[in-house]
C-alpha cells in the first residue's frame, strides 16, 4: 500500500493542535533558533505532520514540535500541516521510519518506541518488523528510557544536558544512590563541563568511599576546583621542566583524550549502522594518520 496516497495539506490554528507527544521530541534551542531565523526570512518551507482527532475535533501533531514553536515565536496565526489520515500508532511508526524532515537521534527513537511499546501496544517482535532491525536494537532503544530515572529523561528531553552526560554519569549513579544522582543534577543545570571533566568526575566518583562520594555530589564545584588546580600545577611545573616537561603534559593529555574515547566508543558503534558509524571511523582514521605521523617523526630523530 503507498503510505503517501491518504495525506493531504492544510492550513491551521494553533488552538487546534493537541500537543500530545511533545514529550517525545529532545528540545533544541539552537534548532529552535535558527528555524524561527528561517520562518522569519523565508516562510515556513516544510509542513508539520497531523492526525485527526476526531472525538476532540482537533488534530494530533505527530512532527513538527520546532516549527510550531518557532512560528508561535513570530505569533503566526497558522500552519501549514500534511494530514495523515491513519491511526496514531502508524503515523508515529512512519515518522520514525521513513520520514524525509526527520533524522531522529538515539533519545527520539527509544522514547518514540517506548511510546509504541507501551501506550500502544506493539510488542518488540512488531516494532523490529515495522522498522527493519532485529528485535536486539529494539530492546537496546528501550532500555535507554526505561533504565533511566524520570527526572534524567525530563531533563533529556529539554535538551539541557548532552546524552552523554546523563547515560555514562548521571545513569550509573541513579541506579545505586538516586539522592547522589539529583544533587547533581542540580549542579549540572546551572555548570556545564567537558565531557572529560564530567568523565573524570565519574571515575574519582566510582572509585572513591561512601564520604568522600557523599562530599563530592555535595559540592561539585570543589571538586572541578581543584582537579583545575592541580592541571594549572602540572602545566607549572612542565614550565619549569622545558619542552620535555611539556611533552609529558601533552603526553598525559593524549592518554586521557584516548581513555576518554575509549569509554565513548560502544555508544557511537556498538549495534549501530553503517551510516551512523561511517563519519566517526573517519575522524578516528585521521586521527590515526597523525599519530603515524608523529611516530614517523619521532623514529627519524632517534634513529
Amino acid at each position: 500500500m503507498d503510505e503517501m496516497a491518504d495525506k493531504q495539506v492544510m492550513r491551521v490554528e494553533h488552538h487546534c493542535l493537541q500537543l500530545r507527544y511533545a514529550h517525545l521530541r529532545a528540545q533544541n534551542p539552537r534548532t529552535l533558533e535558527m528555524l524561527t531565523s528561517s520562518i522569519e526570512q523565508y516562510g515556513q518551507l516544510v509542513p508539520v505532520i497531523i492526525v485527526p482527532e476526531e472525538e476532540a475535533h482537533q488534530w494530533v501533531l505527530i512532527d513538527g514540535y520546532h516549527r510550531v514553536r518557532a512560528l508561535k515565536r513570530l505569533s503566526k496565526d497558522t500552519i501549514e500541516a500534511e494530514v495523515w489520515n491513519c491511526p496514531i500508532k502508524d503515523a508515529l511508526m512512519r515518522m520514525l521510519r521513513s520520514h524525509p524532515t526527520r533524522t531522529p537521534g538515539i533519545l527520539e527513537e527509544a522514547l518514540v518506541l517506548h511510546e509504541l511499546h507501551s501506550h500502544c501496544g506493539l510488542s518488540q517482535q512488531e516494532l523490529a518488523a515495522s522498522m527493519g532491525r532485529k528485535q536486539s536494537w529494539v530492546s537496546g532503544r528501550l532500555s535507554l528510557v526505561e533504565t533511566l530515572p524520570d527526572s534524567i529523561v525530563d531533563i533529556l528531553s529539554k535538551g539541557t544536558l548532552s546524552l552523554w552526560v546523563c547515560v555514562r554519569v548521571l545513569a550509573p549513579i541513579a541506579r545505586a544512590i538516586p539522592e547522589h544522582a539529583e544533587s547533581l543534577l542540580t549542579y549540572l543545570l546551572k555548570h556545564s563541563h567537558s565531557t572529560r571533566e564530567m568523565q573524570s568526575f565519574y571515575d574519582h566518583y566510582q572509585g572513591s568511599n561512601a564520604q568522600v562520594r557523599a562530599r563530592m555530589v555535595e559540592d561539585p564545584g570543589l571538586f572541578f576546583k581543584a582537579q583545575k588546580l592541580i592541571e594549572t600545577k602540572a602545566q607549572t611545573t612542565a614550565l619549569k621542566k622545558g619542552p620535555e616537561g611539556e611533552w609529558e603534559v601533552q603526553c598525559q593529555m593524549l592518554s586521557s583524550l584516548l581513555s576518554t574515547l575509549t569509554v565513548l566508543a560502544p555508544s557511537i558503534f556498538f549495534r549501530q549502522t553503517q551510516k551512523a558509524w561511517l563519519k566517526p571511523l573517519e575522524e578516528l582514521s585521521l586521527a590515526k594518520a597523525k599519530f603515524d605521523e608523529l611516530t614517523q617523526t619521532v623514529r627519524g630523530l632517534t634513529c
